[in-house]
Order: structure tokens, then sequence, then C-alpha cells
């Protein structure tokens, strides 16, 4: 079989399929943003699209960076299979002049038109977490937290026992002003993040608090004390 030339667009595979969508291209692209602008991430939770994503770079040389460094990477348990795309994008069509807006799919090889086809409603921009609802704030604070004064680190309590740094790091760093995440010694599920300023912090606490990282486990944001 012909080798796929290298192209913008990365074709990842092997991914958990049992974490949640939203989880899942927050943490791809917490680990593509490293390489270059990350234009847009396609990862549908259909029987067709399991485990599989799609994910566009501004340019060639940071898809290549990429596939270079995360190939084989291990996310949520599972070792990344990443390889390029058979054709380029939607998106990296529309940036380039080529897209033909009466033929969506144009620009996908047969096997990602057939992967895609009718799956196209389920796909969402790459944006923020959801805010917690009432019901997984209430369940998750601590009456102690408003005795708490803001700061610019954040104390995450309630993770799941296979996140890793990276995948915590890319939910975070979305937040303007992110810093580190610093694992707790010994405790799998705590981890600190730091912020330049509390204005940040608060920021990334009030969307990200609550936020379920599985299905029945939201995780808890606090001001460290």
């Amino acid at each position: 079989m012909a080798s796929i030339p290298p192209n913008q667009t990365l074709y990842i595979r092997n991914l958990n399929d049992k974490i949640q969508k939203e989880v899942l291209k927050h943490a791809l692209y917490g680990l593509c943003i490293a390489y270059g602008r990350v234009l847009d991430i396609v990862a549908l939770k259909t029987m067709k699209m399991r485990g599989q994503a799609f994910v566009a770079f501004d340019d060639i040389t940071a898809a290549t960076a990429a596939l270079r460094q995360l190939n084989g990477r291990r996310i949520f348990g599972r070792p990344l299979q990443v390889e390029y795309a058979l054709s380029k994008s939607n998106v990296v069509a529309q940036n380039d002049g080529s897209y033909r807006f009466n033929e969506p799919h144009k620009h996908m090889s047969a096997v990602e038109r057939k992967r895609i086809t009718d799956e196209s409603s389920e796909e969402d921009d790459i944006g923020p977490a959801p805010p917690a609802t009432n019901e997984d704030y209430e369940a998750t604070r601590d009456n102690g937290d408003d005795e708490v004064s803001p700061s610019s680190t954040l104390f995450i309590t309630n993770l799941p026992d296979n996140i890793s740094i990276d995948v915590l790091a890319g939910l975070f760093q979305k937040y303007a002003g992110f810093q580190e995440v610093r694992p707790v010694p010994g405790k799998r599920n705590m981890a600190f993040v730091e912020y330049a300023t509390v204005d940040s912090a608060s920021a990334a606490r009030n969307v990200l608090n609550g936020f379920k990282l599985s299905a029945d486990q939201p995780m808890r944001v606090a001001f460290s004390r």
C-alpha cells in the first residue's frame, strides 16, 4: 500500500471510547496545541467512529511534529495510533480556497466519507467545557470552600485514577494565564493547577468545577489554601 503523503490533517486511532467526547476533545487539543495551531478536532461517538478522531492543523510542519511525538503516546490507558489522513479536512479546504460548499465531503477519501456521512451533525466546536450544573456543584463542593480566599492556585480532587498530567493540562490550559499542573505525590486523584493571576484561576474554576471526567465522577476544583 502506498504511503500517505504528509498533510495538515492527522487521523488518530485506538482512543478510549469510554471517555466522554468533550473530555476526549479537550485532551487531544491539549496534546496537539503544543506543536502548532489546531484548526479543528472531529471526534464522534457513533459506532463507526468510536475510538477515532481527526485533528486539523494550520500547517504541515505542525501536523508532522505532532505525528512524530504523539504516535504511541498513551492517553487514557491506550497508546495512540497516529497517521496522516488520506485527504485534507473540510476546514483546511476552506482555508486554502478549494472547499466546495455544495460538496461538503469532496475533500475526504471514500473511506473517510463513509465514516462521516450522516454523522457530521454530532460534531461540535472546540471550546470550554460546559459549566457545572447546580446538582453537580452541590454534589462536589465542600462546605469549607467559602472560607478559602481566592488564589492563583487551584486544588483538584476526585480525579479518575487513570487521568494523566497531559490530559489534565489539556483541560486547564484553555484558560488564560495557565502555567502548570503539579501532581500530588502518592495521590493519583489529586493535583494542583497554577495560574498567573487569581482572575485566571477563578475563570477556570467557575467552568470546570463539577466537570465530569467519567460518567459518575465530577471533578472538584477549589482554591488552594
